[in-house]
């Protein structure tokens, strides 16, 4: 995938952005062509019973996957289908590693996989997403 240039503030982005204080802030490093980022939830995301909340796994899918292809496009993509399989529960306090990652491009429809990792590299979820890049 070539890179492509738009300027776009992230700043206030919920998953990414560092000036948003109810944000999750997730600090995403290239490594071999995954992004990666780590998360550790606390009390204030618990859904019951000390695990994280179902949608807050697929908000990390869903951010993973979206900041991979806005760093290897260069310009926003806009999730147009996401499928999640939850495997295991995260429990709060759980420092979990969510990847991302592109399989595919076709003009602007770029489909992205991704997955949440326990700590001891056990799949907490896993999902795919097709995207579509802004024009």
């Amino acid at each position: 995938m070539t890179q492509e240039t738009t300027a776009v503030d992230t700043s206030w982005c919920f998953g990414c952005g560092k000036e948003n204080p109810i944000g999750l802030k997730l600090d995403m490093k290239e490594i071999d062509g995954v992004w990666t980022a780590y998360f550790t939830p606390k009390k204030e995301h618990e859904s019951y019973g000390d695990r994280m909340h179902g949608g807050l796994t697929s908000t990390l899918l869903d951010e993973v996957m979206g900041d991979c292809v806005f760093r290897k496009a260069g310009r926003p993509a806009y999730t147009a289908k996401l499928e999640i399989r939850f495997r295991s529960a995260v429990r709060i306090g759980e420092t979990v590693k969510v990847e991302g990652w592109i399989t595919s491009r076709r003009g602007r429809l770029v489909t992205a996989e991704g997955r949440v990792v326990h700590e001891d590299g056990s799949v907490a979820a896993e999902s795919s997403a097709k995207m579509m890049l802004a024009k």
